[in-house]
């Protein structure tokens, strides 16, 4: 599908439901064709905690989906962990936990038919007015290095995460645009997952949330009701 105006392309992000699993495992086995997602995983995902599961629609299509679990964790001494561990193989059955002070982002897919119409942004948006509205600390994800496959008989995995531009941004393509929406290293993980371009590593990055107990309650919800539908809109998508 050709769209060549932006501003006729109008999609829906809300809550993900049973109802979508098709429509998301469709999308999962597009773009992810050497590890999708299950039906298991989805379902699970939906009903462990709904409420983190997002998608993006279009004319019935879904183009985007997004999942999150809360978690603790201690950001001062980093444990290492696998996505497996991290989220019960994908599950979120015993990984996600009401209390825990962070949002962990499971996974975001987005259709390779549908790139560069904001779709990405207004997910993200999502999450983190489902972060201010629960007063969590901030967001932890496991993001990729995927340069490191042909820099890695070169440099080994800290001194290649270390690499930068004469600009003072990552050498790394994909934790240069995660620096770039504010994001910070927290550290390797090892056999993070089964990925080669980045030689099986993944990358703890986190942003805090900058509203963690700056306001009460309905300001929270407040707050998150504006990420969420106008959120995108400041950054210009």
């Amino acid at each position: 599908m050709n769209i060549t105006h932006k501003t006729l392309f109008v999609f829906e992000v809300r809550t993900a439901t049973l109802e979508d699993i098709d429509g998301i495992l469709k999308l999962d086995n597009e773009v992810w064709t050497d590890f999708p997602a299950d039906r298991d995983m989805i379902e699970s995902r939906i009903l462990v905690f709904q409420e983190g599961n997002f998608v993006a629609v279009y004319r019935g299509e879904i183009i985007g989906y997004l999942s999150l679990q809360f978690i603790g964790y201690d950001l001062e001494s980093h444990p290492t962990f696998s996505w497996d561990e991290i989220t019960d193989n994908g599950t979120l059955r015993k990984s996600h936990n009401p209390a825990g002070q962070y949002m962990y982002g499971v996974g975001m897919t987005v259709s390779p038919h549908f790139q560069n119409f904001g779709i990405a942004t207004r997910l993200i948006f999502a999450g983190w007015s489902l972060i201010v509205r629960h007063n969590k600390k901030g967001c932890l994800l496991g993001s990729r290095m995927p340069g490191y496959s042909e820099a890695g008989d070169r440099y080994s995995p800290e001194e290649y995460l270390s690499l930068k531009r004469i600009d003072g941004r990552f050498h790394d393509p994909e934790l240069r645009l995660y620096q770039g929406d504010g994001f910070s290293i927290i550290g390797l993980l090892p056999e993070y997952e089964n990925d080669p371009p980045s030689r099986n590593y993944g990358v703890l990055i986190y942003q805090a949330n900058p509203f963690y107990n700056k306001g009460i309650p309905i300001l929270y919800r407040l707050t998150a009701y504006i990420l969420a539908r106008w959120g995108h809109k400041v950054i210009g998508v």
